[in-house]
C-alpha cells in the first residue's frame, strides 16, 4: 500500500503524463522479452499545434526489466520534428483481470519533456484488453507547456506473440489534440 501511495504522490507532484503514446496497456512485458510495435497515427490538428496535422508513424521497442517493470524507446516520424522518448512502466497492482501501471519518462519533440502516465486495463477474456487511464506532457520550453490525454484502446491477442491495438487519445485540456491510433505488437520471448 505504501508503494502506491508513493507511486500515487510522484504522479500527482509531476502532473505530467506521456506524449499520446499510442500504446497505453498496464500489463507488462515478461522478464528478458522484446517487443516491437508498429502504429500509423492520425493527429486531428489544434490552434496550439497546426503543424501536428495528418498521419505520423511510430515505432516502438520494449524490454521486460522485471516481472514488474519494463522500458520502451519510442521514435515517431511527424509533420513536424521527429520524436524520440523513453519510459520505464511499474506495474504497481494485478488481480486475475486487471492491471494497474505508472509509466515515467523523458522525450525530445520540438523541446525536451517529461512524460508520465498511469493506465488500467481489463482483460474480460484472455483475447482482448481494454484500457483506459491519464496521460500528460509538460514541454520545457521558453514557458512551460502542460498538454493531457485520456487514452481508449482496445488490444486483441491473436496468440502469446502478437496482437493488434486501436487507441484513441481524448484531449483532456486546450493545448492537446484528437490522436487516433493503431498497430500490431510482436513479442520475442
Amino acid at each position: 500500500m505504501k508503494k502506491a501511495f508513493l507511486a500515487i504522490a510522484v504522479c500527482l507532484f509531476f502532473t505530467v503524463l506521456s506524449h499520446g503514446q499510442v500504446i497505453n496497456f498496464a500489463k507488462t512485458l515478461p522478464v528478458r522479452a522484446f517487443s516491437l510495435s508498429v502504429a500509423p497515427v492520425y493527429n486531428v490538428p489544434n490552434v496550439f499545434h497546426r503543424d501536428m496535422e495528418g498521419v505520423s508513424y511510430m515505432l516502438m521497442a520494449g524490454y521486460g526489466l522485471g516481472y514488474d517493470v519494463d522500458m520502451s524507446l519510442k521514435y515517431a516520424y511527424t509533420n513536424s520534428d521527429d520524436f524520440f522518448g523513453v519510459d520505464v512502466q511499474y506495474l504497481f497492482r494485478e488481480t486475475r483481470s486487471s492491471y494497474y501501471s505508472f509509466f515515467g519518462g523523458m522525450h525530445k519533440w520540438e523541446e525536451y519533456g517529461i512524460d508520465l502516465t498511469v493506465s488500467y486495463t481489463h482483460t474480460p477474456q484472455y483475447w482482448i484488453n481494454l484500457s483506459a487511464g491519464l496521460d500528460m506532457d509538460v514541454d520545457f520550453t521558453s514557458q512551460l507547456e502542460l498538454r493531457a490525454w485520456i487514452p481508449l484502446n482496445v488490444g486483441i491477442n491473436l496468440d502469446d506473440r502478437y496482437y493488434l491495438f486501436l487507441e484513441y487519445d481524448l484531449p483532456a485540456n486546450e493545448r492537446a489534440w484528437d490522436i487516433l491510433g493503431g498497430g500490431i505488437t510482436f513479442i520475442f520471448r
